[in-house]
């Protein structure tokens, strides 16, 4: 449900689906590493998914992360010209 989740937390989501690093992501955005941390951490508890999975080389995208990442950017590029 959309009410559940604070949209505030998708550029964020966005972010860490396409730099799969907390600190490049924290920087793109604009947060502080923990901040985005605790955003991840918020994410993975709304949408039921650990997104991001730690891997050989860094941060791997589980099987939802991946479809999310797909469209995330285009319906936030999308929105923000709606507005």
């Amino acid at each position: 449900h959309l009410s559940a989740l604070d949209l505030n937390l998708l550029p964020v989501l966005d972010a860490l689906l396409h730099t799969r690093s907390v600190t490049l992501a924290a920087r793109r955005v604009g947060l502080s590493p923990s901040a985005t941390s605790h955003a991840l951490a918020r994410l993975r508890e709304t949408l039921g998914d650990p997104l991001l999975v730690r891997g050989r080389g860094g941060l791997v995208l589980t099987p939802r992360g991946a479809a999310l990442s797909a469209d995330l950017s285009a319906s936030l590029s999308r929105l923000e010209a709606l507005l």
